[in-house]
C-alpha cells in the first residue's frame, strides 16, 4: 500500500530561518513554494532518500492551528508515497481513517491527501502520488 516515506512535515515559525539551519547542514534545496489556497509557505529539502518538508503558516488563524501557542517548530506529519493516492484514500477508509479533503489535492507537480490525525491512531499521514499533476 504505502511504497515509502516520502518526506517528513515541519511546521516552522520562520522557515527563512529554517531553511538557512537545513542549508548550513548541507541539505539541498528541491522546490519552494507560496501555496495561498492552504494558507502556507513550503520548502522541501532533500535528505538522504527522502526529504524534509518545512512549512510556514501565513496567517494568524493557520498559525494557531498548525503550531500552536508558543512553539519555534513541530513535526506534523509522515509523508508516504503511493502509486494511486484515490485508491489508497478508499483503502485507508476501508480501515477507519477519514479525510481533511474528499478528494485529492494538487500542489506542485503532486496529487496529495491527508488523514485527520484523531482517525489514523494520533498519526496523520499524508499520501504522495509523484509527478501526478
Amino acid at each position: 500500500m504505502f511504497k515509502r516515506i516520502d518526506h517528513i512535515g515541519v511546521v516552522v515559525d520562520n522557515i527563512t530561518e529554517a531553511r538557512a539551519f537545513l542549508e548550513s547542514l548541507g541539505m539541498r534545496l528541491e522546490r519552494a513554494q507560496e501555496v495561498p489556497e492552504r494558507n502556507v509557505k513550503i520548502a522541501f529539502y532533500h535528505c538522504g532518500d527522502g526529504r524534509i518538508e518545512l512549512i510556514e503558516p501565513t496567517t494568524e488563524e493557520a498559525r494557531r492551528n498548525r503550531l500552536g501557542e508558543g512553539n519555534q517548530a513541530r513535526l506534523e506529519h509522515i509523508g508516504v508515497e503511493v502509486d494511486d493516492v484515490p485508491q489508497i484514500m478508499k483503502a485507508v477508509q476501508g480501515l477507519g481513517a477519514a479525510f481533511t479533503t474528499s478528494k485529492p489535492v494538487p500542489v506542485g507537480p503532486n496529487l496529495n491527501a491527508w488523514t485527520k490525525p484523531e482517525t489514523s491512531s494520533g498519526i496523520q499521514f499524508q499520501l504522495v502520488q509523484r509527478d501526478a499533476v
